[in-house]
């Protein structure tokens, strides 16, 4: 036992009885890097010299080995799982003889302190594991010299590697002890273990269930796996991304973004380390065995599991059996007297605990119908609220399957430049002051409430929206929608012609798009040929600019644009295949625009009748008409499709007559315009219902890949509907 007065000696009589644990945690450490690396390195140099590699494009093969080094001996998942494990391991192998009651009381016999005994044991745990680890760290740097994958750069973050990662160490290894001290046998502590670590995400998980269960307008950009303020576990895993983002040379944001969740679960070791010791003093010697160490902790620790057990349990049977209450309800019962049922027999150790603390039952089961209750009913009035006008500083407004093709970028020319969601950029960014913007999206809400539609199922008709208002109290609060926009058109209308809803949907109209314009290119495509703009790029954002002022919802839902406009910027320094862009539709009332892009030989003229294709080139044209029923597809709540086919139902006509032809191919729309022409959005142009197959004649050649054409249903001819319907 410890009986030398000297605290190194002390630390040095602990390690002898943990050998063990030293010699697994060297053999792990030791597999995970240097051996597992030694391996990877010769595997992924055979995928370069296969081909079989996915490395960025404009990189070398031997660059893209490197750098997969550097991040698997830095910042890795697998590295990541075997630290957090050991961190569990040594906490509770280091205090476990807390379990047992002749072992503390040989303990407390011996004439240490309470605080030496604690800091030694504690302290050897984490020099153990530093050790081991930094060994290994060593020996795989020498592997990867060997191998020719070492550079000063490797060396430097796998450095700075070692110290953030025995930052998480030390905070799961302080969250452990907590567990260890709460707790008086392996098995509850490892179940407090798992229950510290996830407790916060399954709240989370609850609360954004039940919302969006019970909330028909619930609107959310919040991720539920964001940062944990309460567990290093989920907070670091979700960092490993950004840092290896940084070390392979990405932005300095994501270097922010790391340090950011460092700093927290550096707070989150500091706070635990506190919590750790206290609990250690207070703790009774009588604990040892025990399921609980604090008597008094039993009951709460019980209800705040039992409660979100609960719901969840009937969240899950809502989902299973397509949001019956009545399951929901049985969900709840089911998952209420099993919780407490197994939560006694571990108390207790003894399967007639099951019908003990009743009283559990009723608190956790009244709490849980409550919060129920409260969602169910809508308690909160969060389904019915519209703000008085008077109440509203500033709204927010989009559409929640905005044309993707716009696109938005924050820090714009920086090499942090990043992709942001539209939806949320737009609604971050607009807060129009207008009134009549203001009174349009009150009257699109009220339409809303009138409907009442199940936004959890799809209808053709009604296109869901985000919504955002800025009160005058300072708060904000979002909303979602279902608009119908053939019905709504004055109300978007107005919507789409507000300058602030514009500055935010179009990027174009950011300033330091014009400071910057002398970096952009521009290309100008018909959905089947591309012609670079050699003109001022200035001048055509300006002119772009001006008509999208004038693109209203109107013409979104009863025109077909004409091409798109794709304004490219290409980062400095990065391949030429790599850009950033945004593309905009190009409608014929676009006048300025069109005579700008013909005035610099960069548009392409559509043919006399207005098709896309000239009839003249074309040797066939191959209509498959697959006949689906309402059966035969089936509609996420988003509006995504899943088809069934069947070759029964099939039906081919090949027309190469050139009367046909000619009347066929006023109906066929570049695919390629789908997303900007707003087809996403309106759904006037998904139609799985026909496959088009057009071949040229020979000589007849397009710079654009994979052409692929959908038709416009209102121009299709009669005579194509017939003879590809079923034979009667």
């Amino acid at each position: 036992m410890i009986s030398k007065s000297s605290f190194w000696a002390s630390m040095k009589e602990n390690l002898k009885r943990r050998g063990w644990t030293v010699l697994l945690c060297m053999l792990v450490m030791f597999l995970v890097l240097p051996v597992s690396q030694a391996m990877a390195v010769s595997v992924n140099r055979q995928k370069v010299e296969t081909g079989d590699s996915y490395y960025m494009a404009g990189g070398s093969g031997s660059e893209w080995v490197a750098n997969t080094f550097m991040n698997a001996i830095s910042f890795d998942m697998l590295l990541f799982a075997v630290i957090g494990a050991f961190a569990v391991l040594f906490a509770i192998q280091g205090f476990s003889w807390l379990y047992s009651r002749k072992k503390t009381d040989m303990y407390m016999s011996v004439p240490v302190s309470s605080r030496k005994r604690y800091f030694t044991i504690y302290l050897n745990g984490i020099g153990i594991f530093a050790g081991c680890y930094f060994c290994t760290l060593l020996m795989v740097l020498a592997v990867g010299a060997a191998l020719g994958v070492l550079t000063g750069k490797t060396i430097l973050v796998a450095l700075g590697a070692f110290l953030c990662n025995m930052i998480f160490f030390a905070a799961v290894y302080n969250l452990s002890i907590i567990a260890v001290m709460m707790t008086g046998n392996v098995l509850v502590t490892l179940l407090a273990c798992g229950a510290f670590f996830m407790y916060e995400y399954m709240l989370r998980f609850l609360l954004d269930g039940m919302r969006s269960a019970f909330f028909r307008t619930y609107c959310s950009f919040a991720d539920v796996l964001d940062k944990s303020w309460t567990s290093p576990l989920i907070t670091y895993s979700l960092e490993q991304y950004s840092a290896n983002s940084y070390s392979t040379g990405g932005g300095s944001r994501y270097l922010r973004l790391f340090m950011e969740d460092l700093a927290l679960v550096a707070v989150q070791a500091v706070v635990y380390g506190v919590i750790a010791y206290i609990l250690y003093r207070k703790r009774k010697a009588e604990a040892a065995g025990k399921s609980m160490a604090f008597a008094r902790s039993k009951s709460a620790v019980k209800l705040l599991v039992m409660v979100p057990v609960t719901l969840m349990a009937g969240l899950w049977f809502r989902g299973l059996s397509g949001g019956s209450v009545f399951f929901t309800v049985l969900g709840m019962l089911i998952g209420l007297l099993l919780c407490h049922g197994l939560i006694q027999i571990i108390y207790e150790f003894d399967i007639r605990s099951v019908l003990m603390k009743k009283w559990h039952l009723f608190a956790a089961g009244g709490a849980a119908a409550f919060i129920f209750c409260f969602f169910y009913f809508d308690f909160s009035g969060y389904d019915t609220y519209i703000p008085e006008t008077e109440e509203i500083a500033s709204v927010a407004f989009t559409l929640q399957n905005d044309i993707y093709s716009f696109s938005n970028y924050d820090k714009l020319f920086q090499k942090d430049i990043y992709y942001v969601d539209h939806e949320e950029y737009v609604l971050e960014h607009m807060a129009s002051e207008d009134t009549d913007t203001i009174e349009a999206v009150r009257a699109l809400v009220r339409k809303d409430h009138e409907a009442d539609l199940d936004m959890s199922v799809y209808n053709k008709d009604y296109t869901p929206v985000y919504i955002r208002y800025n009160l005058t109290n300072g708060k904000s609060v979002c909303r979602s929608a279902a608009v119908n926009l053939r019905e709504a058109l004055p109300e978007m209308d107005a919507v789409f012609a507000d300058r602030a809803y514009q500055l935010a949907r179009y990027q174009i109209n950011d300033p330091l798009m014009m400071e910057n314009a002398d970096q952009l290119s521009a290309v100008f495509s018909n959905g089947l040929e591309e012609v670079n703009y050699l003109g001022d790029t200035s001048q055509l954002l300006k002119v772009l600019s001006d008509e999208l002022n004038n693109y209203s919802c109107t013409m979104m839902m009863n025109e077909l644009p004409l091409g798109i406009l794709r304004i490219k910027y290409h980062l400095p320094g990065e391949p030429e295949e790599m850009y950033y862009s945004w593309a905009y539709p190009v409608y014929p009332e676009f006048a300025d625009m069109l005579g700008l892009l013909k005035e610099q030989g960069a548009y392409v003229q559509q043919s006399e009748d207005g098709s896309f294709i000239d009839p003249d080139k074309v040797v066939s044209i191959t209509v498959t008409c697959y006949n689906l029923t309402d059966d035969d597809i089936s509609y996420s709540a988003d509006g995504s499709r899943s088809v069934s086919y069947s070759n029964e139902q099939a039906v081919t006509e090949t027309f190469t007559d050139p009367q046909d032809i000619r009347m066929i191919v006023p109906a066929l729309f570049p695919a390629m315009l789908m997303d900007v022409s707003g087809g996403y959005i309106t759904g006037k142009l998904q139609d799985d219902n026909y496959d088009i197959s057009v071949v040229f004649k020979p000589g007849v050649k397009y710079n654009t890949p994979n052409i692929r054409f959908i038709p416009v249903p209102e121009r299709l001819p009669d005579f194509v509907i017939e003879k590809t319907s079923p034979a009667q």
